[in-house]
């Protein structure tokens, strides 16, 4: 019987293996389509062919990860663990979450998977411990509540060179308002823009060296930022590791 899933095929034209990549999104669609868009755009091809076969499992309705862990409502666990079983048995063989503050549950997912799950947050430290030019670095993280609470970063990032710099209360304000604009569609529009370029122009005069897009919301933002500040998008990171993987580099 012919094999009809999509999963590894070899390619008649390069005569190699490719891996389908498994995107789990919804968490928001706008930062699904974002992540999509990058590994298509960066993804080195002339013709359709040379493109990669990408599974998208774009499942809005996983319950609030930044309400779960902060206010106690409904785990989205079981949720993301269903959503990665549907790209495992459609046939992705490596899958990425479209999501820092999923990260909070990559543990479970890993193991209740039989695939790889490539971790944001993991390649993030990684890119940016490889390209080190200097020392003690501080880097200002605009991400959820819940990623900044649970120190996905901070914990990655010990050991190293770099300090993270988080928000206080009132700015966290700011950049949640900032992020469901975003979920909303309200991007170059959004209100709160100006205040974060004001946050930036702060903490650049007290040393910070560059920004972590640690929320998928935050990277759609960047252009509007005016700011000379270094900007660390980990959903771009992210789609260059998932094209690496796929063409086996």
């Amino acid at each position: 019987m012919q094999n009809i899933w999509p999963g590894s095929q070899k390619t008649g034209d390069h005569n190699k293996v490719e891996k389908t990549i498994g995107i789990l999104g919804g968490m928001g669609p706008y930062a699904t389509i974002d992540l999509f868009h990058k590994i298509v755009t960066n993804t080195p091809a002339s013709i359709d062919q040379d493109h990669l076969k990408i599974i998208i499992y774009n499942n809005p309705k996983i319950p609030s990860r930044m309400e779960a862990f902060n206010k106690g409502a409904k785990s989205p666990l079981q949720d993301l663990i269903k959503s990665a079983l549907v790209l495992e048995c459609g046939g992705a063989d490596f899958i990425i979450i479209a999501c820092n503050s999923a990260h909070i549950w990559l543990d479970e997912l890993r193991r209740n998977v039989n695939i790889p799950f490539y971790s944001m947050i993991e390649n993030t430290v990684q890119h940016l411990l490889g390209c080190k030019s200097s020392t003690n670095e501080k880097i200002l993280l605009f991400a959820t509540e819940s990623t900044i609470q649970h120190q996905l970063y901070q914990n990655a990032f010990k050991g190293s060179p770099y300090k993270i710099v988080v928000p206080n209360k009132e700015e966290q304000k700011v950049v949640n308002h900032a992020i469901n604009d975003v979920k909303t569609g309200k991007i170059k529009a959004s209100f709160y823009i100006k205040y974060l370029n004001q946050m930036i122009e702060k903490y650049q005069s007290e040393g910070v060296s560059m920004i972590i897009g640690g929320c998928t919301e935050i990277p759609l933002l960047f252009p509007y930022f005016e700011t000379d500040i270094e900007l660390v998008d980990p959903t771009y990171l992210l789609a260059k590791l998932a094209i690496k993987k796929s063409m086996n580099k």
